[in-house]
């Protein structure tokens, strides 16, 4: 064991006793077959194939602290982080370094006697069966983050009820090498109907790392429009991992927004268990410097006559990497499958890097699936065209990079949310070296 992983174990054996639901035997367990299994997996290196293309060396060579519940502060939360979003009108969950902070959130009123939005540390000794369902991992990151499980928010919509306003999930983890590990739980009814935004922010001046889970319900026929908006600093590293399970005739909308931090990657993917269920997947990343992205999507399609669309869209700058990794499974009973997928990436330097994977594995004969994928360079045509109206360099190659991108931003359904990222994409776009 080295003496990064024995730092984490350290930590675990001194945070243990303190952690919510510390009673409870089962939770105990779970908590420690999950450090036994990060003791055993450890980082994931460019060795294991799901991270072929990202060294997580950024993350795994730091000595990272996850903070103590006591450690959190409603009074460190700069009000300008909640505000950013101007005008947006929606229910929020605060979490400040994987804590639920109650004092700086708006939720929903109780309904019928039950609050459709809690703190994962008041309910965490009775979710037994949702929680324990998290194992085997696949990936010590995911170990990890169930070794401190701890706190994060549950969301539960009975049958027919439906949010009123999107519920923004707020991730702010601040403080130099402090590590957050959320949980969110996302549990739809029958019929029922949410638009959910995770946001992560980090601050400017340190170096953070949030490991982040995130898992959905989505019983017959309900709807969930999910937005993943990360707009962390260069200095920090972000792991999300989103996990949706599709019962029939429910619908999945998952939209992947990545405009910062130095390493991110996202890991998201849905299961159609039952008939006629639905997957959207899209994904816009800009990223310049030496900043990495890596994109790891899996769309099972697990029963007939469902689904899904995915396009992925991507603007390298600099010295930057992106990485796209879209595989849909459909499994010998899924006949009547409905599938597409794309992913294009636009290069705007020499030096940017992209390795895209876009895959497809059918065990049934009656499907229709396509897949694709495009990289190339702002067209010098189009390029000379606004020059000739006289447009300069700058926001001639702007202008090209945003008409790129819009389609993906297009899909973006909150109109203060879309105005948000537009107006961080623009700030972004400063066009790097030409490519011959």
């Amino acid at each position: 064991m080295n003496d990064v992983i024995e730092h984490y174990v350290d930590q675990h054996v001194a945070m243990r006793s303190g952690l919510p639901g510390n009673s409870s035997e089962w939770l105990q367990q779970h908590r420690q077959q999950s450090i036994s299994a990060f003791e055993k997996l450890g980082f994931p290196t460019v060795r294991n194939e799901a991270w072929k293309y990202t060294d997580t060396k950024l993350i795994s060579n730091k000595h990272f602290v996850i903070p103590e519940p006591a450690e959190i502060s409603a009074g460190a939360i700069d009000q300008s982080v909640l505000d950013a979003i101007d005008g947006i009108q929606c229910y929020r969950v605060v979490l400040h370094n994987g804590r639920f902070v109650k004092e700086r959130s708006i939720l929903p009123d109780k309904e019928a006697g039950v609050a459709p939005v809690v703190s994962l540390a008041e309910v965490i000794e009775e979710m037994e069966t949702t929680i324990s369902s998290k194992s085997p991992f696949n990936d010590g990151l995911q170990a990890l983050n169930q070794a401190f499980l701890a706190d994060g928010v549950v969301v539960r919509l009975a049958a027919k009820q439906a949010l009123d306003k999107p519920l923004e999930i707020l991730h702010i983890t601040s403080g130099d090498r402090i590590c957050s590990q959320p949980n969110v739980f996302l549990t739809l009814g029958e019929g029922s109907k949410a638009v959910v935004v995770e946001r992560y922010v980090t601050s400017d001046a340190a170096v953070t790392w949030t490991n982040s889970q995130t898992r959905a319900q989505l019983e017959a026929d309900s709807s969930l429009d999910h937005y993943i908006v990360q707009t962390s600093s260069a200095k920090s590293y972000l792991v999300t991992d989103v996990e949706a399970k599709q019962n029939s005739g429910s619908r999945y909308s998952a939209r992947t927004i990545t405009l910062g931090s130095g390493l991110t990657r996202n890991n998201l993917s849905t299961h159609m268990l039952e008939e006629h269920a639905h997957c959207d997947m899209f994904g816009l990343y800009s990223m310049s410097g030496r900043q990495h992205v890596d994109n790891y999507t899996t769309m099972i399609h697990g029963a007939a006559n469902c689904s899904s669309r995915e396009l992925y869209k991507g603007v390298l700058n600099q010295r930057s990497r992106g990485v796209f990794h879209g595989r849909i499974k459909v499994e010998k009973d899924a006949q009547k499958t409905d599938a597409e997928q794309s992913n294009n990436t636009l290069l705007l330097s020499r030096d940017a890097e992209i390795d895209t994977k876009p895959q497809l594995e059918i065990y049934a004969d009656d499907v229709k699936c396509s897949h694709g994928a495009t990289i190339g360079q702002i067209d010098k045509n189009s390029l000379f065209y606004l020059r000739s109206r006289g447009i300069d360099d700058v926001a001639a190659r702007s202008l090209l990079t945003f008409a790129f991108v819009n389609d993906v931003l297009a899909e973006v359904e909150i109109p203060e949310l879309r105005e948000y990222l537009e107006s961080q994409l623009i700030s972004q776009l400063v066009p790097g070296e030409e490519v011959a």
